[in-house]
């Protein structure tokens, strides 16, 4: 059995009995953790590759619970854009022209680029699956990369031509076939499925995505509550009311929603994930850490997409907790008088990022933690200008580290980047054919028309008042019990 032993830097277990070690050391045996010391000298007798980590942390891989990785060819593309401008132009216009072909490039550059940061497990929102090849095209280049990956297969469609769909039960059909042929054996990667935004659809048909997530035993995810004063992308009470928000449900953004609704999240075993510089850049809300916590849901955090922002989860983090402590210090601010404390940690922020995106994923079991039998999907974070040792290890992984820090990137126990290179990629040939995929979407972008703010405006109104519509319907036939709901 391969065996590789990490050793010489501060080990950041998050397992609760193991806590951190000074000077730990980590045995992997094959793809699992066999075991977290408190010295390489524990270890002394074992025949092992090492892989010296003075200087830096070891931790576990980072879990990116929400990255359209669809997107990663348009970097910095809508970094000025509200989530109205984003919607109608880059989402629904650019989405319309993306081939298999480019899809498959953008898969294959996103998945390195989280490999890169550090992220070793992603949730890919692939809401942008024009044709059957597209789906393909994605798993395939997930799986090439070596990432631990669950392909939320997207359901959002859009006017690509000619149409590979006829209908809504045709994508349905195709989601299943794609989950009998790719995810059929236990590997990396697993399946799940990306809900229409609610409320863009009939109401029926959104029951029929739960229901297929539900009978295929696959995780479902929606991007919910993320128009703060908008009906669209809600409509919880009415899923409620049908039993429609299963256990696992994974909601993403959130900062929109209620008490009553973040109490039905909490109620029905769902699970969150926070984007905080979309939902800040876009307009969406207040990312909502406070809420989530205040009704005891544990969040994980996430990317969503690197043509709004940073691709990596230490700049996540570091807004996300920034933003909330300030948020906190505001309310006391408001009494009259100055914060003793700072209610949130470090380490609850590494938590969003690790055992949280692992739990959000249904990946508790295997991964977010550097606990013996887990899978060995574990990260090195050096400083590059190591010029005294940190005070405080958490501190510096969480509001002082970037992505350029990790040195070393292990999934399941194989070596993906190795003292700051990726290692077992042609990255000339991945430049290649990405450049290549973005100079053809670039010049198919070129005919696009520009909407002026008013037509923008427009445009979600009507999508506003389809939403009234589509949530209507759920009462045109009462569900079974409906009265006894409180």
């Amino acid at each position: 059995m391969n065996r590789t032993l990490i050793t010489g830097g501060h080990v950041i277990t998050m397992d609760d009995t193991l806590g951190d070690l000074p000077d730990g050391a980590v045995l992997v045996e094959g793809d699992r953790i066999a075991a977290v010391g408190r010295t390489a000298e524990e270890f002394a007798h074992v025949d092992a590759e090492r892989i010296d980590a003075a200087g830096g942390f070891v931790l576990p891989g980072m879990i990116d619970s929400h990255r359209h990785t669809w997107m990663a060819l348009l970097r910095g593309h809508s970094a000025d854009q509200s989530l109205l401008e984003f919607l109608a132009s880059t989402f629904y216009g650019i989405g319309s022209l993306v081939t298999a072909a480019d899809l498959g490039a953008a898969a294959q550059v996103g998945a390195l680029e989280a490999l890169d940061a550090g992220v070793t497990t992603i949730l890919d929102c692939c809401d942008c699956v024009n044709s059957p090849e597209h789906a393909d095209a994605a798993v395939e280049s997930l799986k090439a990369s070596g990432i631990r990956f669950v392909y939320a297969y997207g359901m959002q469609a859009f006017d690509f031509q000619p149409p590979a769909f006829a209908g809504h039960a045709d994508r349905l059909r195709d989601a299943r076939r794609l989950r009998a042929e790719h995810f059929a054996a236990d590997g990396l990667g697993r399946m799940g499925l990306l809900y229409s935004d609610f409320g863009i659809l009939p109401f029926e048909q959104t029951a029929e995505e739960i229901r297929t997530a539900r009978d295929l035993g696959v995780l479902g995810a929606s991007h919910t509550g993320a128009a703060t004063g908008s009906i669209l992308l809600r409509g919880l009470r009415e899923l409620h009311d049908h039993d429609l928000l299963l256990p696992g449900h994974l909601h993403i953004h959130c900062p929109a929603l209620t008490d009553q609704e973040w109490k039905l999240l909490a109620g029905t075993g769902g699970k969150v994930t926070i984007a905080p510089e979309t939902e800040m850049q876009m307009g969406m809300g207040h990312p909502p850490f406070r809420a989530a916590l205040d009704h005891g849901l544990a969040p994980a955090i996430s990317t969503d997409i690197v043509c709004v922002g940073s691709g990596d989860l230490f700049s996540q983090m570091r807004l996300g907790l920034q933003f909330q402590r300030c948020l906190d210090h505001d309310a006391v601010h408001r009494t009259g008088t100055m914060p003793v404390r700072v209610g949130l940690g470090v380490r609850d922020a590494l938590n969003w990022a690790t055992r949280n995106g692992a739990d959000a994923l249904g990946l508790g079991a295997l991964t977010g933690s550097l606990t013996p039998g887990k899978q060995a999907d574990l990260i090195v974070v050096a400083p590059r200008m190591d010029l005294v040792r940190s005070s405080h290890p958490t501190g510096s992984v969480v509001l002082q580290s970037t992505a350029a820090d990790v040195s070393t990137v292990l999934v399941a126990g194989q070596t993906r980047k190795l003292y700051g290179r990726l290692t077992g990629v042609d990255l000339a040939a991945v430049r290649r054919r990405a450049n290549a995929a973005l100079d053809r979407l670039q010049q198919a972008a070129s005919a696009l028309p520009s909407l002026a703010p008013e037509a923008v405006h427009g445009w979600f109104t009507q999508a506003e008042r389809m939403a009234s519509a589509n949530f209507a319907r759920a009462y045109i036939q009462q569900p079974q019990g409906l009265s006894g709901r409180s």
